[in-house]
């Protein structure tokens, strides 16, 4: 048999694989058009066009551009926060260490790129007069809140009433001043220079405010 008898035959993808690979596919597409032209300027069939698709493709995985896009947020928050992870894992597990590899991780992960800070902040205009919208987003960012309130944990005695309200407040504090530095740092209202240093007091404030209040209980 010559070379060409040889070569293997493509394994014919399943139905799944098939979808899943269009899916991904379709948010690849729509991640390079929304970072390069933004949110509101960038349309489905463009994205599909971008992807190699059709239109009618984009809509059996997506239900519109507004789903679309928070799966490229989505995306690129889990990237984030699985870089962190790893970070933190590195660390002697003190908090000093800790708050060096969030700096760090802030700096160099997540601020150093324009466009997805960018595309944030679209998207979220684009929320404002739809409620179902919001629903889905703060669902989404569920993983975020979590991902806070495991970090404060980890850093407060054993013993400690970690159901109260003043916990949530925490998280919630550290992660709208991480919020509100993107956005600072894209408008130029914030240097660069500033960033890390503004999230790790941040951070460090709420911490001291739970251990004072355990120590008040």
């Amino acid at each position: 048999m010559d070379n060409g008898g040889r070569v293997a035959a493509r394994r014919v993808l399943t139905r799944a694989e098939s979808q899943a690979l269009t899916r991904d596919e379709l948010i690849a597409a729509a991640e390079r058009l929304f970072y390069a032209n933004g949110y509101h300027a960038t349309s489905l069939a463009a994205i599909a066009a971008e992807a190699g698709r059709t239109i009618g493709a984009v809509y059996s995985n997506f239900d519109s551009k507004e789903a679309l896009c928070l799966e490229v947020l989505r995306s690129w928050g889990t990237a984030r926060l699985s870089r962190l992870a790893n970070a933190i894992a590195g660390t002697d597990g003190t908090l000093e260490q800790r708050l060096d590899a969030i700096a760090d991780w802030w700096d160099n992960q997540v601020m150093t790129d324009d466009a997805p800070l960018i595309l944030v902040a679209e998207y979220g205009i684009s929320l404002l007069r739809d409620p179902a919208s919001q629903a889905r987003a703060a669902e989404a960012c569920q993983r975020f809140v979590e991902s806070g309130r495991v970090l404060m944990l980890d850093h407060l005695p054993e013993n400690a009433d970690v159901s109260g309200q003043l916990l949530e407040d925490a998280v919630h504090g550290v992660l709208g001043t991480g919020i509100g530095l993107a956005a600072g740092r894209v408008s130029g209202v914030v240097g660069a220079d500033r960033l890390s240093s503004i999230l790790t007091t941040t951070i460090e404030f709420w911490l001291r405010r739970l251990g004072d209040s355990i120590r008040a209980a």
